[in-house]
């Protein structure tokens, strides 16, 4: 009898071993491209003489060695009563538009996308980021809006931005900035969690399970 108990034991452990193990996977997979939403309340923009304004995203390249090892991707725009204008303007290893989607790859030094843009009440969109590590000086992705003469609108930000993200971790820190001056209404925020605190909460549950069944061989 105690050997089946020990058999039901190993297997069971096995499973959960292999469960531990997926849900491990999952998590490096989720570090390995974080993504992340932004939304931005453009409403104090609506009317302003410095308009119309821009979307702006920057992938700067930290070595040269890291060339080609890290993309952006930004989709699901969302206007909230404004749209897209004209087309785009790209530079380096950026691609694409607002209304398909927007690639940068840092194959050279510095990738920028930049193109117009009618004000709603919020702007939204959802970034997509891998975070393959350089070394001492990381790339960074960069996201601001630009008036109409493609200068940054003011912010609390390094460099006016509205959002940066440096690349040197596997866990991903998005830092957001909010606008000064004449755009001191501009807010911006990134609420959703990084997809790899929601596998972590299963963990625990896995714990738990496995004790119930050490009791119970």
């Amino acid at each position: 009898m105690k050997f089946k108990f020990r058999n039901q034991f190993r297997s069971a452990s096995l499973l959960l071993s292999r469960a531990v193990l997926g849900m491990l996977l999952l998590c490096c997979s989720a570090h390995a491209a974080s993504t992340f939403h932004i939304s931005v309340n453009t409403t104090p923009l609506i009317g302003n003489s410095s308009g119309p304004f821009s979307i702006d995203f920057q992938l700067n390249n930290g070595t040269a060695a890291g060339l080609g090892n890290n993309t952006a991707t930004i989709s699901n725009f969302n206007y909230f009563g404004g749209s897209a204008v004209g087309s785009a303007s790209l530079f380096g290893g950026a691609q694409g538009d607002l209304a398909s989607g927007v690639l940068l790859n840092n194959s050279s030094a510095f990738q920028e996308f930049f193109q117009e843009f009618t004000l709603g009440t919020r702007l939204a969109f959802d970034v997509s980021l891998t975070s393959n590590v350089d070394g001492v000086t990381p790339d960074a992705f960069v996201f601001t809006l630009l008036d109409s003469n493609l200068f940054n609108i003011t912010t609390t930000g390094l460099g006016d931005s509205l959002v940066l993200v440096n690349l040197d971790s596997s866990l991903l820190t998005v830092q957001s900035f909010n606008g000064t001056g004449a755009y001191g209404a501009v807010t911006t925020s990134v609420p959703e969690p990084p997809p790899y605190v929601s596998l972590l909460i299963g963990l625990p549950l896995l714990v738990l399970a496995a004790r119930k069944m050490r009791e119970a061989a």
